[in-house]
């Protein structure tokens, strides 16, 4: 729950932080039921990114911020991609990093939409393999 918050926090401060916090009970939950993808930290085995699925939908795809620039993102996103045929997601516009980074795994945007819960615009996005 600290790498989720933590790097919700910094990834989305055009988001109101009592909006995260307040939503710590329901991640928690959500977590529970997901299928998670961890990567652990070769020398202390602490956790240092994860990936939460819904089938093929990534709710949260997040690295510890002491783990990123290391490729640590990129190494769980090539894992998931080998793993599954298709995976879908939705990101923040104002979230531009993030947006580079899907679309640099070869994500392209399917759909913009409003999310209810913010405000904020989000695009959806697929990524698919080639046959």
């Amino acid at each position: 729950m600290a790498i989720w918050l933590q790097g919700n926090l910094q990834a989305h401060d055009f988001i109101p932080v009592d909006y995260w916090t307040g939503n710590v009970p329901l991640v928690r939950d959500l977590i529970s039921k997901a299928t998670l993808w961890l990567v652990q930290d070769q020398r202390d085995h602490d956790i240092i990114a994860f990936c939460g699925l819904q089938d093929d939908y990534i709710a949260g795809f997040f690295v510890d911020e002491q783990a990123r620039g290391r490729g640590v993102g990129a190494a769980l996103m090539a894992k998931l991609q080998q793993t599954y045929p298709k995976l879908r997601l939705a990101v923040y516009q104002k979230n531009r990093s993030a947006t580079r980074f899907y679309r640099g795994k070869g994500f392209a945007i399917v759909n913009q939409d409003r999310d209810e819960a913010t405000g904020e615009l989000e695009d959806s996005m697929i990524w698919q393999q080639q046959r």
